[in-house]
């Protein structure tokens, strides 16, 4: 492939991101106004940019999902909170299981809206999760207790999918650049949104599965270790039963460097 086809190709998928922008719908104010759709976007072309590297950590969060689905005493509801793509769910046997699926997050692409109109019973919820984004987004370093949902007695399974350390990234950002936050400040309302999303879940009586990232590693091209990232904040996360690593920036993906997560599964 030559200079010109890569730099159309380029061209081409910047096109389409931009029209992705344009058209898809969202219910939540701050989806645009805080980067959210733009992130979602982007997370979907490089989703298809690594479809290799990417499959085989979606393949292990099915994997558990059915696990924690057999876990279920009954299967009336089952809520996912970051459900994003739905490239890490087992839709159809989801669907097969439980009366209604539930699937939240504060946007969905067409791609993920097309995979869920062809199941009767799955539902796709835009919701802000953490509840706190309409303060956040004018400036106020406020984070509430999430309550939607909780007094819903047929949620038989709930899970957190690759959600929770994401959860400060767009919001402290915010508040730094946007409304000069101190980094102190921003720090404290990194940790309370991670607390706070897990003392929700625990707050729920049906099973409940946390898949999320343990540890961010980034290497230089030699493979040598760099630097490593906690991503829960210093928050200590609940024991993981169950760990995978899963190479989410491949080297050539972001400049000379890599990043290799090691994500871990733990019911609540």
């Amino acid at each position: 492939m030559t200079l010109v086809d890569l730099n159309s190709l380029e061209a081409l998928s910047m096109i389409f991101e931009f029209w992705q922008y344009l058209t898809t719908p969202t219910q939540i104010e701050q989806a645009k106004k805080m980067g959210y759709l733009k992130e979602a976007i982007a997370m979907s072309a490089r989703a298809d940019r690594c479809q290799q590297e990417w499959g085989m950590h979606y393949e292990k969060c099915q994997q558990v999902i059915l696990q924690a689905m057999t876990r279920a005493v009954q299967h009336r509801k089952v809520l996912i909170f970051g459900a994003g793509s739905l490239n890490d769910v087992p839709l159809e046997a989801l669907s097969n299981r439980f009366e209604r699926v539930m699937l939240v997050d504060l946007v969905f692409l067409k791609s993920a809206r097309e995979k869920a109109a062809k199941f009767d019973n799955v539902e796709l919820i835009e919701h802000d999760v953490t509840e706190s984004l309409e303060w956040i987004s004018e400036g106020q370093a406020m984070v509430q207790a999430p309550s939607t949902w909780l007094d819903d007695p047929h949620i038989d399974l709930v899970v957190s999918l690759n959600l929770i350390t994401q959860l400060p990234l767009i919001p402290v950002r915010w508040l730094l650049n946007d409304y000069k936050l101190s980094e102190e400040a921003a720090d404290i309302v990194g940790k309370q949104l991670i607390f706070a999303h897990v003392n929700y879940l625990k707050q729920f009586s049906g099973e409940v599965c946390l898949i999320a990232d343990r540890l961010d590693i980034e290497f230089d091209e030699q493979g040598q270790e760099v630097e490593r990232f906690d991503p829960w904040w210093d928050v200590e996360p609940p024991k993981a039963e169950t760990t995978w690593e899963w190479e989410v920036v491949p080297l050539g993906e972001a400049g000379k460097k890599w990043q290799k997560n090691h994500v871990g599964v733990s019911f609540l």
